[in-house]
């Protein structure tokens, strides 16, 4: 058959189809005016349930044709990966912010022992503490010594022993080192302001020395009573800064630190803040300045 005779007779026909519905929507519409109008609403009703019925109809072939197009596609994928939502979206929480939420924690429960003390932040104004004095004649804070007395005992129970070069200062203390290392140095030379400034590179000024707080202790190889960085090869000093924050202190001024604590590395100085802070401070390796620097984040 020539596909532009079938072509014609087609629309033709689709034609005459569209306008016999259309006669038969016209007489209908009139039907249904007229039955309106004589207050016979039965037309009406069964017009409303017809056009109900028929979308109901096509809601229905819709989903069953979903269904089936769903079943079909299941058998085809054999696997499927499900992400989690949160996994497909990157973490939006800030490390520094965390950080500092966990420093605040321990903080809070440690406070009353962890103050700052630098050359940038002094003892504060009117502080005090009950004084235990060691079998060696120095003062510690009556907070610290059950556990240095602990940390200490655990030490010689690996048979290594210690001497306790400085532990608690006064002010008049902490002065007179000042002066006195002063004076040395302008014995060697220099001029007065040039030694007391080269004083203060090693020693802290008055209201800024961890020792005047009674939770700081330079404690040395037993026989040696001269502090230097040669300290930190003895084995008593190893265990010490290997052991020291299980029972609550910290080395206060580790190597490669020099430029956040402000002091030169002192393997022999180590400072009570307490079990929690002292182990949280060592796994996060972090100075106390550093600690106190997320506390303000």
């Amino acid at each position: 058959m020539d596909f532009k005779r079938w072509w014609y007779r087609t629309c033709k026909n689709v034609r005459k189809t569209f306008k016999k519905v259309k006669r038969w929507f016209k007489r209908y519409i009139r039907l249904l005016v007229r039955h309106t109008k004589a207050k016979d609403y039965s037309v009406l009703i069964y017009t409303v349930g017809a056009v109900i019925g028929i979308v109901l109809a096509f809601i229905l072939v819709g989903k069953l044709f979903s269904a089936v197009t769903h079943i079909g596609k299941s058998k085809n994928q054999t696997t499927e990966i499900s992400t989690p939502l949160d996994a497909m979206q990157p973490s939006t929480e800030d490390p520094k912010m965390i950080m500092a939420n966990e420093c605040r924690a321990v903080y809070d429960k440690n406070k009353d022992i962890m103050m700052l003390v630098n050359r940038t932040h002094s003892i504060p104004s009117g502080y005090s503490f009950e004084h235990h004095t060691l079998n060696c004649g120095l003062d510690v804070d009556e907070r610290c010594y059950n556990d240095l007395k602990d940390m200490l005992s655990a030490l010689n129970s690996e048979e290594m022993y210690y001497s306790i070069i400085s532990a608690y200062r006064s002010s008049e203390t902490q002065q007179s080192i000042i002066d006195s290392k002063t004076a040395s140095y302008i014995g060697q030379g220099m001029s007065e302001a040039d030694a007391y400034n080269k004083t203060l590179e090693s020693v802290a000024p008055v209201g800024c020395s961890e020792h005047e707080s009674g939770l700081s202790l330079d404690i040395a190889p037993e026989g040696v009573y001269s502090l230097d960085e040669s300290v930190e090869n003895d084995p008593s000093n190893i265990w010490l800064r290997e052991h020291c924050y299980e029972y609550g202190f910290i080395l206060r001024y580790p190597k490669d630190k020099e430029a956040i604590t402000g002091f030169a590395y002192e393997p022999w100085h180590f400072r009570y803040v307490g079990k929690d802070a002292a182990k949280f401070i060592h796994d996060n390796n972090l100075t106390l300045e550093e600690f106190f620097d997320y506390l303000e984040y």
